[in-house]
């Protein structure tokens, strides 16, 4: 499991340092991965529990139950593209013509971290021990969402606007944050059904 984390922390790092380097990365861009990431692993646990499911009435109720979970990515999504996407960088087409190259699946960087965490999603739930696992209502990696939502406007409304964002180490700074609030919360020893050694 510490292995898997490694591989994906590392390239998430790699790939989101290229993105900076090119000019491919906004605040925007690093909230709606984090969602990103949220979103695959509830449908990728959604998926391994229904099957786990024996009768057609068993899957129904937890269909049922599952909705919780996904009509709160669905009001985070909503909030982050409208406030993060749009309304925060109103003034400023080039940020905001970045973000629709991000909605729309046109920046390769956003679209490779996508890609291989799916990879290394499925492989880990694949290998792990799946018999406690739930889908919670509410879990730690929300508190990625709603410390990256507030995080993000401060840096939005507050820091941004000092800086010259022109420079992509400027970007780094920035987005340093976030990444480091993922890193903690996704330690390792706080992720439970790990792979059995």
């Amino acid at each position: 499991m510490k292995q898997l984390y490694k591989i994906d922390i590392l390239t998430m790092l790699a790939i989101t340092l290229l993105g900076i380097i090119q000019g491919q990365v906004t605040v925007f861009y690093i909230i709606y991965l984090f969602w990103f990431q949220e979103l695959i692993r509830t449908l990728v646990d959604f998926v391994y529990l229904i099957w786990k499911k024996k009768t057609i009435r068993e899957k129904f109720d937890f269909i049922k139950i599952s909705f919780g979970s996904f009509f709160i990515l669905f009001i985070y999504v909503v909030f982050i593209v409208l406030l993060f996407g749009f309304m925060l960088n109103w003034g400023n087409r080039d940020l905001i013509g970045k973000n629709i190259l991000v909605l729309m699946f046109r920046n390769w960087y956003f679209n490779a971290n996508m890609l291989l965490f799916l990879a290394e999603y499925i492989y880990f739930r694949s290998r792990a021990d799946n018999t406690d696992l739930q889908m919670p209502l509410f879990s730690r990696r929300h508190i990625i969402l709603h410390i990256s939502i507030i995080l993000g406007a401060f840096v939005q409304l507050a820091i941004a606007p000092k800086l010259n964002l022109e420079n992509q180490w400027v970007s780094a700074l920035t987005i340093l944050p976030f990444l480091v609030l993922k890193i903690w919360i996704d330690r390792p020893e706080k992720i439970k059904n790990a792979i059995p050694k």
